[in-house]
């Protein structure tokens, strides 16, 4: 158990570090190190395109309202190919895209190696982000990182893509209006304006939506009879849906905005951060309702047992919850292959370390699936006999006759042939009535007749099987075959059959006058061979 351990730590520490990408070893400086990343000036401005984090801040700190340099913001461009107006046009069509898809300076990790190479393309390259493959600085052969002419040409298509006609003029105009005068706390008049009015619609979308869930849907399920979902289900999926809907609607306006970068960023991280909480909850939510419609199919059909619903709500629950988490790691931008790559990994060494524990879990699921026993049936299985108390995620509970709790593990169990003498539609009893032998043939076969109608007159009894034969010739009886069978459902009621034909039969034997036997040895002495002895004692 101890060497599994240490695998199982020794595999999961691997994963981890597999899942963190290799850092550069390229020398680098402090930022605003002037010397080191040949800091420029224009038009009074100091900038640098010594690095990707220099350029990319060139390129966005430049286009903020109260630091608007459009010269300065379109030297990340390359000027071979474009004009001054086009690289301008450029820069605040990129940063458009940028706030739309929600990228800021503060949520990338910028590198500031002069000689970075993208590790996975082994090029002088720094690609944005991943849902934008098509954008990326390269690094130019003065030193320079700039935009790629190749992205500088997708820009524009790009845009276009991202904001619809309609409101591809709107956001320009906004665009405009961030270099007039005119704010509060920071942020333009027509700003606040907006928020205010997004705030007062989403207050009004909440209170709609949970008198639409609670007056219309509610009754509309209860006229279907679905009680359960109408009184359970929808009060908890009401809040997740209204919010995470509500959410969304914030999480696509706020680039409209057109919001102070950091001011923005702050607003992104919590709308995804309350759009992430509910949406976890929805699929939680969401879990409960399919473990409700399994149960309620498993409570009309008996080809799913009840007692697989609780597995089946954990199950859920954790797959939900993984999921929940997953997606947000996803939205705040963590590249999630690496780490499902690793939990992956990690799940394996958990499954060597724990296999015995899983088998158990398995076995479990084997057993409520092909359901060789209940509780209440009475088995016996590796040398254990008794009446089933509980079948356990792990174990399954025995209470023997000697009234002690024998615990036995699932997986075991499944493997192990299983006699269930719970399950016996019918119990058999076997004895032999013994009567003397001289007992009159006519009266042994009245006897015989006698018990057969009592066998068929008993409410209990089998009647298309059984037998009542004279069998044997014992060695001190006669010997009367008594095979039946009783329809019972346990053991007592099976030991009240038997007592029932036991005391009908004696009384039958009472009035025949017929005796049962019992094993007797009669023993002859010679008197020719007494007399010999005796003689030659007295001579």
């Amino acid at each position: 158990m101890t060497k599994q351990v240490f695998l199982f730590f020794v595999l999961f520490t691997i994963s981890i570090i597999s899942s963190i990408g290799q850092e550069s070893d390229e020398v680098s400086s402090y930022p605003d190190d002037h010397i080191f990343y040949n800091f420029k000036e224009l038009s009074g401005v100091e900038y640098s395109l010594s690095s990707p984090y220099h350029t990319m801040h060139t390129h966005l700190e430049n286009l903020e309202d109260d630091n608007y340099h459009e010269n300065v913001a379109a030297q990340a461009f390359p000027q071979e190919h474009f004009s001054l107006k086009e690289r301008k046009k450029l820069a605040i069509e990129l940063k458009l895209v940028y706030t739309q898809k929600g990228i800021y300076l503060n949520s990338q990790d910028l590198p500031l190696e002069k000689n970075y190479i993208d590790p996975k393309s082994k090029t002088k390259r720094y690609s944005i982000s991943p849902r934008m493959p098509n954008i990326y600085l390269e690094k130019q052969r003065n030193g320079q990182w700039k935009y790629s002419v190749y992205s500088a040409n997708q820009i524009h298509k790009l845009f276009q893509e991202t904001y619809p006609s309609i409101t591809r003029n709107l956001v320009v105009y906004t665009s405009s209006l961030q270099q007039n005068k005119g704010r509060f706390l920071g942020i333009k008049l027509w700003q606040w304006s907006t928020i205010l009015g997004v705030l007062l619609f989403s207050y009004l979308f909440y209170v709609l939506s949970t008198w639409f869930t609670k007056q219309i849907l509610q009754r509309v399920f209860l006229r279907l009879k679905q009680e359960k979902f109408a009184k359970i289900v929808l009060p908890k999926l009401r809040r997740p849906i209204s919010i995470t809907l509500l959410m969304l609607l914030w999480y696509y306006i706020i680039p409209f905005l057109l919001l102070p970068s950091n001011f923005a960023y702050v607003l992104t991280l919590v709308v995804k951060g309350v759009f992430c909480f509910y949406m976890t909850i929805l699929f939680v939510h969401i879990a409960d309702l399919a473990v409700i419609r399994i149960n309620t199919f498993s409570n009309r059909s008996e080809a799913l047992d009840a007692n697989l619903v609780p597995i089946f709500k954990v199950i859920f629950r954790i797959v939900a919850l993984a999921l929940g988490i997953l997606a947000s790691l996803y939205l705040y931008g963590f590249d999630i292959t690496h780490l499902v790559t690793g939990i992956s990994f990690g799940g394996v060494a958990l499954a060597f370390a724990a296999q015995d524990t899983i088998k158990n879990f398995i076995g479990s699921v084997m057993l409520f699936t092909d359901k060789p026993f209940e509780v209440g049936d009475w088995i016996v299985v590796k040398g254990q006999e008794g009446i089933v108390e509980e079948i356990g995620f792990r174990t399954t509970r025995i209470r023997t006759f000697a009234n002690s709790l024998v615990n036995i593990p699932n997986g075991s169990m499944s493997d192990s042939d299983i006699d269930n003498l719970g399950k016996r539609q019918y119990r058999r009893f076997k004895t032999y009535l013994t009567i003397p032998y001289g007992t009159p043939i006519d009266q042994i076969e009245l006897f015989i007749k006698a018990v057969k109608k009592a066998v068929e007159d008993h409410p209990t009894t089998r009647k298309d099987f059984y037998e009542v034969r004279l069998n044997n010739f014992g060695a001190s009886a006669l010997e009367i075959l008594l095979y039946i069978f009783f329809e019972c459902k346990d053991w007592s009621e099976e030991l009240q059959g038997r007592e029932y034909l036991m005391i009908k039969i004696l009384r039958i034997a009472e009035s025949m006058g017929i005796e049962f036997a019992f094993p007797t040895q009669t023993i002859h002495i010679a008197k020719e061979a007494n007399d010999e002895a005796t003689s030659t004692e007295t001579n």
